[in-house]
């Protein structure tokens, strides 16, 4: 069997959608294999160097010198152009050329320097404590963009990956468009739009071949990691390099991104000035976004386009069929749902309130290999190790995997009190919270 760069990465999420176990001799959280995925699947992952929790643990100064090793293969101008040719026709990891250059070359030599906390290096930001899931890595180049934060060791991985390649990309016409485009909405933003709003205005446009906002975003912290987006006092790596205790200071704690990006807003605009100095072979003069050309090759034909359009790759779990007692109608109290959390392994929540479209919901004992039927349940709540625990979830009759089993059933046994607060929450969180009632999960 052999796999496309699609087929690894549908096979790489089902993977990485499982949870994971803390591995202390690893330092690292691996993930469980579902039982649906063949040897032979991962046979052929492995062969392509994209096996499912391959861990590495990086080193200070190995790490530093396999960086600026790599990153003298290519020019700032082979990493431009690499760049603009992964705003579209490239895959995305091509964009890590460019953030990984500038770092490898003004990166200082420095001596690990960690913070009293963590095993993080304040100076490169390095971790040398915990493993480093290679594939998890490459998944992410590929479906998000660049490592986040200017993370040395996920640029190590990177460089490696497009050092095996046999080719550079070169951009089309209309990678080069995208660039213009990218910057014409930039430029044209509102006064004082911060980078969220930034964002939602770039993906409006749909300037990328990707349905997800968080990639937009990706690529403003890349743009002002490099220099594009950056401010006086905190300037980007073709500027001067600076630390990561300095990069991740930010104006409050409600900003998630690091510096420059967490201080930029449109007032302060692009730096021209250091936009030509990286993209001076390219047109990057404003265009008319009401006179977009057509995309070429489409966004289905571009790897991040097939990845979310593409279903995967004899992985796809066969859905059950409906509950007979199910019933029909929208959730109302009474009502019991099943929740797949595992490959083999269902729980079940019990509908206590129904309150504008939001359903208070509890875990009821049992855990299934397959999705209960009304003659399984277990009519009795199943708590946290403390306290018996609720929420108010939203979407429970459109959420995958989360079936309704039966209608009009009594309210369940407890042996505590009802708790004191309810928080809300999307009914694909029942999933991954059912772990905090049933710890074995």
């Amino acid at each position: 069997m052999t796999l496309d760069v699609v087929q690894q990465l549908k096979l790489l999420q089902h993977i990485y959608s499982e949870s994971t176990i803390w591995d202390e001799e690893l330092r690292a959280s691996r993930h469980n294999v579902p039982e649906d995925v063949s040897a032979e699947q991962l046979q052929a992952l492995e062969a392509t160097g994209h096996e499912p929790n391959h861990f590495e643990r990086p080193q200070h100064e190995e790490t530093i010198r396999e960086l600026r090793t790599l990153a003298e293969r290519w020019t700032l101008q082979e990493a431009a152009q690499a760049f603009v040719a992964s705003l579209w026709s490239a895959p995305m990891i091509w964009r890590s050329l460019l953030t990984g250059k500038l770092i490898a070359t003004s990166i200082p030599d420095h001596e690990y320097d960690p913070y009293s906390s963590s095993h993080k290096c304040q100076i490169c930001g390095l971790d040398v404590n915990d493993g480093v899931d290679t594939s998890l890595q490459w998944y992410w180049r590929i479906t998000n963009g660049t490592p986040l934060d200017g993370d040395i060791f996920g640029h190590v991985l990177a460089l490696r990956e497009m050092a095996a390649s046999q080719e550079l990309p070169v951009p089309c016409e209309y990678d080069r468009w995208t660039l213009r485009a990218v910057l014409t909405v930039l430029r044209n933003l509102p006064p004082k739009t911060r980078y969220s709003k930034a964002a939602d205005a770039l993906k409006k446009e749909q300037l990328l071949p990707t349905k997800k906002v968080y990639v937009y975003r990706d690529l403003l912290e890349t743009l002002a990691l490099i220099g594009i987006l950056e401010t006086p006092e905190q300037p980007g790596m073709i500027t001067a390099f600076t630390s990561y205790a300095e990069r991740d200071k930010r104006p409050n704690t409600r900003v998630e991104v690091q510096a420059p990006l967490a201080w930029w807003d449109s007032s302060v605009g692009i730096n021209e000035h250091n936009l030509n100095l990286i993209f001076g072979e390219f047109d990057c003069s404003d265009v008319s976004l009401e006179n977009k050309p057509e995309p070429k090759p489409l966004a289905s034909e571009t790897v991040i386009g097939a990845f979310e359009s593409r279903r995967g790759v004899g992985t796809k779990a066969k859905v059950p069929k409906k509950s007979p007692d199910a019933g029909t109608g929208e959730v109302q109290p009474g009502d019991v749902y099943a929740v797949k959390v595992l490959s083999g392994s269902w729980v079940t929540v019990y509908c206590h309130e129904v309150k504008d479209k939001r359903t208070i919901v509890e875990y009821l004992d049992g855990v299934f290999p397959d999705m209960p039927g009304k003659e399984d349940l277990i009519l009795t709540v199943r708590p946290r190790p403390d306290e018996r625990w609720q929420c108010s979830a939203i979407g429970i009759d459109s959420t995958s995997w989360v079936r309704r089993v039966a209608r009009d059933m009594p309210a369940p046994n407890a042996s505590q009190p009802k708790p004191e607060s309810v928080p809300f929450h999307a009914a694909k969180d029942l999933r991954h919270m059912a772990s905090w009632c049933f710890p074995d999960l």
